[in-house]
């Protein structure tokens, strides 16, 4: 399709993006192959990269990664087309720092870009905010996804870096402190250091910092910048999965307690990582009691860690098993707001992983619920994992049975995955493919 070029709107890694009008009336953004002329690369070699940046953003379909419209890797130069942003986040922090006090939506939409690349096996490099756009829908929806991938990498130590001293990648106020000694030596935690950064820029006050350090901030966030940001790789959150639960956990809206049991159980899950028998009775019994009174377990479930849910796979798999079944009619029935659909979906994975065929069925389905009810994509694409063409025929007759017994519109929900992640009757193993007819 032709496109007209309006104007010169931003230049990324060795690309200048401008507006352009399709035919159509359409605004879009192209970003177009400039050669960047860095000592020790040929312009060839960035070409290269440049086609490798389309080729990875291609492979990742995540609202919150930017999506490419239409590309010609053949042209002279090459270019690829985006949707267009409303502004980046480093334009919103500029103009307010604190981005009116609630910077959980921007905070949660870079996780789930982030986990997102890393499912894929890749390495963003340069995470900024600079690379964090801003969309809004007509109806008003926001939404950020990441952008830029000039500096992705596939996996550690398989790619060039942009200059032939392996130090001159990223940017320095958000590049690990491994990644400026060799930039090949990048991991899923450099990524996890950027995100530090980023936390820094919002909650820091707008103090200044020196680039590669651990850095931190007063209060409950300090601890999780520090973590982000240590200089020891091994020392920081090993998952973007484990860095949304203790930021959400310290982002979260206050609660209300039923009781003061209930208010010093959620203390202690807050507190601990791991429970005596007593103590996981009590969260049973308080459980067993809100359930008996027809209270939501919200305060319970929503204060339960990864690593309380790996202690009872562990320790006592019958009573995992059991919180497991409740955790996921839990998120089959209730009303969250969006970020905090990505936290449950994380921790019902882990169930999951760790359980029986009938645990994993229910949760997979639970969180088809989720997904679909919420308009939620990243809880979309755990069902699909859940539910795909590896699983085994035995889980995917047992998923198919469970569709039965609760009486699921499976072909409904099918659809709605079809509408808003573009997924398909294909993408499920044939056994459940059948109940759509694909």
């Amino acid at each position: 399709m032709p496109y007209d070029a309006i104007r010169e709107i931003g230049r990324g890694s060795f690309g200048v993006v401008e507006l352009v009008e399709d035919e159509n009336g359409n605004e879009w953004a192209r970003k177009t192959f400039v050669a960047p002329n860095l000592p020790g690369v040929s312009n060839d070699d960035m070409r290269v990269r440049f086609e490798r940046e389309v080729r990875y953003q291609l492979q990742i379909n995540s609202p919150n990664v930017v999506e490419i419209i239409d590309f010609d890797l053949n042209d002279d130069p090459p270019w690829f087309v985006m949707e267009l942003a409303t502004c980046s986040l480093a334009d919103e922090i500029q103009a307010d720092r604190t981005l009116g006090g609630d910077p959980r939506k921007p905070l949660f939409d870079i996780l789930a870009g982030l986990e997102a690349i890393h499912e894929k096996g890749y390495k963003h490099r340069d995470l900024k905010p600079a690379n964090v756009l801003k969309f809004v829908s007509d109806d008003g929806t926001v939404r950020y996804a990441v952008s830029d991938f000039g500096l992705m990498s596939p996996a550690s130590g398989q790619t060039s870096t942009l200059t032939a001293s392996n130090m001159g990648g990223g940017t320095p106020l958000y590049r690990a402190p491994e990644c400026a000694i060799n930039f090949k030596r990048a991991t899923n935690r450099s990524d996890i250091y950027s995100v530090g950064a980023i936390l820094h820029d919002i909650f820091g006050g707008g103090a200044p910092r020196i680039p590669h350090t651990e850095l931190t901030v007063p209060g409950p966030l300090g601890p999780i910048i520090q973590q982000c940001t240590k200089s020891n790789v091994r020392r920081r959150f090993e998952a973007v999965g484990r860095l949304r639960e203790k930021l959400f956990e310290v982002l979260q809206q206050p609660v209300s307690f039923s009781s003061r049991e209930e208010e010093e159980l959620v203390q202690l899950l807050h507190q601990q990582d791991t429970l005596t028998e007593q103590e996981w009775d009590r969260v049973f019994q308080q459980i067993d009691e809100n359930d008996d009174k027809d209270i939501s377990n919200h305060v319970i479930f929503s204060a339960l860690k990864i690593a309380h849910i790996r202690q009872l796979a562990h320790d006592a798999p019958d009573l995992f098993a059991s919180l497991g079944k409740d955790y996921a009619k839990y998120a089959q029935n209730g009303t969250f707001n969006f970020d905090y659909c990505d936290v449950i979906a994380t921790r019902a994975e882990e169930f999951y992983n760790f359980g029986e065929l009938d645990l994993k069925a229910v949760i997979a389905l639970a969180m088809l619920e989720l997904g679909t009810s919420h308009n939620r994509w990243f809880v979309e694409r755990k069902f699909l994992q859940m539910a795909g063409p590896s699983i085994s025929e035995e889980l995917a007759q047992r998923i198919e049975t469970e569709v039965q017994v609760q009486q699921i519109d499976f072909g409904r929900k099918v659809d709605h995955l079809e509408r808003s992640i573009s997924a398909s009757g294909n993408d499920l193993h044939p056994t459940l493919a059948k109940l759509v007819g694909a």
